[in-house]
């Protein structure tokens, strides 16, 4: 597209070159054949720099054309007189449309870049809330024994329960070990029995704000970055798998809203990309239509580790 807009430019200057020259401009077929050529150049250009969607630039685009069509064809009777004013005045016009073209052709090369740079940083923070909501919604599904639907019973969740965890301390002997056929469980009910020294395996309650959520800010939970407040959308279902009945959760948001305020076009051809490839057209974390292991549909760019 970069090389077809810059050949437009190069054919609209060499077009200019000869609407101006006094011995190829007295040929009439050349000179009002070099107008409209001029013309429909013009369009073209605007019309690729903007992929033909942004209308407000192509009826701009119109309206230079026009504008220049008419001083050309209004200037050309003064141009066979040699009015060097003329002459001036045309160029400066060309010259000012050259520049605008170029312009145009800047801003359609740097637009996707700060697109993509822009995107880059919303899908990171995007995924690294989903993937803090997965965490609660795995705790909290340990806890009850299904996951919920609701963000606030979550938050709820994470900010005032506690977590069942095992205090280990010291470690299974390897004779234990073998002797119970290489069963770690075994071997440790073993020691218990045989009251091991320093061999410890207690249950206890941890609160989840100081483990999984540790110097968490919880005014963020469940919001998506960069949308003035916007919640993720979550639900639950139940999906078969293998004879069993499986509950799920699904936590999403659509391209529309997370990358709002970046280029719509961009953003229409993101969401095409990912519908022919079979893929929701946004983030989203587990799946209501099957048992996903609650991955991810991001790529690994985008999951920043910590």
């Amino acid at each position: 597209m970069t090389l077809f807009i810059i050949i437009l430019i190069i054919a609209t200057a060499g077009v200019a070159f000869i609407t101006f020259h006094e011995g190829l401009s007295k040929n009439k077929l050349i000179k009002y054949g070099s107008y409209i050529v001029y013309f429909i150049l013009i369009e073209l250009i605007l019309y690729a720099v903007t992929d033909g969607i942004k209308i407000p630039l192509i009826v701009l685009g119109v309206g230079i054309g026009v504008a220049v069509v008419v001083l050309l064809i209004a200037g050309s009777f003064m141009v066979s007189a040699n009015s060097k004013i003329i002459k001036y005045v045309l160029s400066v016009i060309l010259i000012g449309f050259v520049f605008f073209a170029g312009y145009m052709l800047f801003e359609s090369i740097m637009t996707p870049i700060r697109f993509n740079k822009e995107k880059q940083k919303r899908y990171q923070s995007t995924v690294d809330e989903l993937k803090r909501v997965r965490t609660a919604q795995i705790a909290y599904k340990n806890e009850n024994g299904k996951y919920t639907k609701y963000l606030d019973s979550l938050k709820t969740f994470i900010q005032s329960d506690s977590l069942t965890v095992i205090r280990k301390e010291g470690s299974v002997p390897d004779t234990i070990y073998l002797q119970q056929g290489n069963n770690l469980k075994k071997a440790e009910r073993e020691c218990l029995r045989m009251g091991i020294k320093g061999f410890v395996r207690d249950t206890i309650r941890v609160a989840i704000t100081d483990t999984l959520y540790k110097d968490y800010n919880f005014d963020k939970f469940g919001i998506v970055p960069y949308t003035n407040g916007y919640k993720f959308e979550m639900d639950t279902s139940t999906v078969d798998a293998g004879g069993m009945k499986i509950n799920v959760f699904e936590a999403k948001v659509l391209n529309e809203i997370l990358l709002k305020g970046l280029d719509r076009q961009l953003i229409l051809n993101l969401n095409d990309d990912a519908i022919k490839n079979d893929r929701y057209p946004g983030l989203k974390v587990g799946s209501l239509e099957e048992n996903n292991n609650n991955e991810g549909n991001w790529d690994k760019e985008y999951d920043l580790k910590k």
